[in-house]
């Protein structure tokens, strides 16, 4: 039986960022290095394609981002484990909403605009390396990126990357305490659990009973989580294969092995 209100665990320190990962090996040789990608609506999960929004509501863009695709999809592995986290919740009247999934190298490059003029106008104290320092503990560099250099794959390009919320069943999305990509450390998977622990909130404030929830149904399932996104799980990627031997896991893989991918043709 899965506790989904167990409490979460402190990130270690020093927690990696996803860039960390860059360095980590894949495995080509593994059968699920061609794994097929999925429409992850077409498989009946609640999903909204965040980036493709064009009504100005995705926060805190309020605009699409360029080279965004309708289509969310995963790899065929990480549908099977969104389904079991989804079961795990739906006793509590809930379910999962994935936000992003795949990602286009175009669209990652939107993010990682967006977020240096974004840091850049709030924080005009950083010089320059500690403002990149600070974008890429929220967004993949995708500067280098070249499709013959597997030290430059953006995660979210594999199709191992999801970004999920948790919905009640009217389809509200639920108070995880802070919102899908903001730049705060309010989105660190922890910061509710430090500000328990600190006495300055309730064992029953609904932010903190929601991300344990959303964070147990997606670990349990077997995702990882990213210690510095409480939407932000892995399956099969570089930063999946890093996470767990930072968690010190005793049969934690050496290897990734999803690979970055395109859309198939018809999916966009």
């Amino acid at each position: 039986m899965i506790d989904l209100l167990a409490p979460l665990p402190l990130r270690p320190d020093p927690a990696g960022i996803a860039s960390d990962c860059r360095q980590i090996r894949f495995d080509r040789t593994d059968p699920r290095w061609s794994e097929p990608m999925v429409d992850l609506a077409a498989e009946g999960l609640p999903v909204e394609a965040w980036y493709a929004r064009t009504d100005g509501g995705n926060e805190p863009y309020h605009r699409p981002i360029a080279g965004a695709v309708k289509a969310v999809a995963a790899r065929d592995s990480a549908d099977r484990l969104l389904r079991l986290a989804e079961a795990a919740v739906a006793p509590r009247g809930l379910r999962i909403k994935v936000v992003d999934a795949w990602r286009s190298v175009a669209t990652q490059q939107g993010l990682w605009d967006f977020f240096w003029d974004k840091i850049g106008r709030d924080r005009p104290d950083l010089d320059e390396a500690a403002r990149e320092a600070m974008v890429k503990t929220f967004v993949s560099d995708p500067r280098r990126f070249s499709p013959q250099d597997d030290t430059t794959w953006p995660i979210h390009s594999t199709g191992g990357s999801v970004d999920v919320m948790l919905i009640d069943a009217d389809g509200a999305m639920l108070d995880h305490g802070a919102g899908f990509d903001e730049a705060h450390e309010r989105s660190y998977t922890d910061h509710y659990e430090r500000l328990l622990a600190r006495g300055e909130i309730a064992p029953d404030d609904n932010r903190l009973v929601n991300r344990r929830i959303l964070v147990n149904a997606m670990v349990n399932a077997g995702f990882t989580n990213y210690a510095y996104e409480f939407w932000h799980f892995d399956y099969g990627t570089q930063l999946h294969v890093l996470t767990l031997a930072q968690g010190g896991a005793s049969d934690a893989p050496t290897k990734a092995w999803y690979g970055t991918t395109s859309l198939p043709e018809g999916m966009s």
